[in-house]
């Protein structure tokens, strides 16, 4: 696909050609970049090898994974991944469970060097090591402040950031624990009220791995989070891009797919033949506020890319595609949407209309 022949001029252009982020008079424009699953680690029996996820970063170093998106992350005010794996320098207390992913507690320097700030803990994969390998991945996180936060049954954290005064409150779970877990969610959002948040951005983790479309299940906790005054719902765990909902005011991206995934050696999915995870989607969102603080709507940036730089096996290195490999990505998101999207624009993405906030006054402190 030539991406590392183009990688270098194509970068520079995305760098330039994003449209100025001018905000309302005397307001604030925060700017966010969502990454779908990050697994930065690799199964026990497979990190010895040179072409694990493990093998690369031992021979290439921390900044490999996220070296062509480095200067885009560093663009934003803020970068958030799904982080689907653990920090974990032991292999005790092990899951029963077919696809175990762990990494050195040192292995946690690859979010610092890529201009990660915020990673998303509650999938299906932080538990793989138990409890012990949940509060050491939060606690290599959080050593290199970066934030965490995500609930399940073992821990239920929010996360609130702040710019000029403005104060964007981040929460999330997978769909086992919402059933059961929506009091504590509940009481998260009340938390953000308190704290005096302006918006709330909030994360599902569900879906079914491989397929094209949504199911019925991301859609209920869409709309359960929406309902709740959640402004913007962003997910994962399909591994492949889905589609795109407006829900009163808030924008919901079903799926973003992979991003550095060390989870899977190859890009073809030999248990769903005739599908690859070669095509992803990053989001850059701009939240807009007045000059009084005042949560006025979204913008958001549909950027496709892949999770590897080649395409004939997966090197855990993701790149921005251009052309008709771009075309393609946003195929795959416009399959599942139910209305027209806006079109990708070369060097700048697919940059959709401007969502103006619901019309919602308890986010409000």
């Amino acid at each position: 696909m030539g991406f590392e022949t183009r990688l270098g001029a194509l970068l520079l252009v995305f760098i330039l050609c994003l449209p100025l982020v001018i905000p309302a008079e005397g307001g604030t424009s925060v700017v966010m970049t969502f990454t779908g699953d990050c697994t930065l680690g690799s199964e026990d029996r497979l990190a010895s090898r040179e072409d694990s996820f493990v093998g690369y970063v031992k021979r290439y170093g921390f900044e490999y994974p996220f070296a062509k998106m480095k200067d885009f992350f560093e663009e934003d005010d803020l970068t958030v991944i799904n982080l689907e794996n653990v920090f974990f320098d032991r292999t005790t207390s092990k899951a029963n469970k077919r696809y175990l992913f762990r990494a050195p507690t040192s292995f946690a320097q690859i979010l610092k060097e890529g201009s990660v700030e915020l990673a998303f803990i509650a999938n299906n994969h932080i538990l793989d090591y138990g409890k012990n390998g949940l509060l050491s991945t939060i606690s290599a996180v959080e050593a290199l402040d970066i934030g965490v936060f995500g609930s399940n049954h073992t821990v239920s954290l929010g996360y609130i950031y702040e710019k000029n005064g403005i104060k964007i409150g981040f929460l999330g779970t997978y769909q086992a624990y919402w059933y059961v877990g929506r009091d504590a969610l509940s009481k998260l959002l009340n938390s953000f009220r308190e704290a005096g948040c302006h918006a709330v951005v909030g994360i599902i983790h569900d879906g079914t791995e491989y397929a094209r479309n949504r199911n019925k299940k991301q859609q209920q906790m869409a709309d359960w989070l929406v309902k709740q005054g959640v402004d913007l719902v962003v997910g994962h765990h399909p591994h492949v891009p889905q589609g795109v909902d407006i829900l009163g005011g808030a924008t919901v991206l079903y799926s973003l797919g992979n991003f550095s995934f060390g989870g899977n050696r190859l890009l073809d999915i030999t248990r769903r033949p005739g599908v690859r995870a070669d095509k992803a989607i990053i989001a850059r969102v701009e939240m807009r506020f007045d000059a009084q603080k005042n949560y006025l709507g979204h913008q958001v940036n549909l950027i496709p890319i892949s999770p590897s730089g080649s395409s004939e096996y997966n090197n855990y290195q993701p790149v921005f595609l251009t052309g008709e490999e771009a075309l393609a990505a946003m195929e795959l998101v416009q399959y599942d949407t139910g209305f027209t999207l806006a079109p990708y624009q070369e060097g700048i993405g697919a940059l959709q209309p401007f969502v103006p906030a619901q019309d919602v006054e308890n986010l409000q402190p």
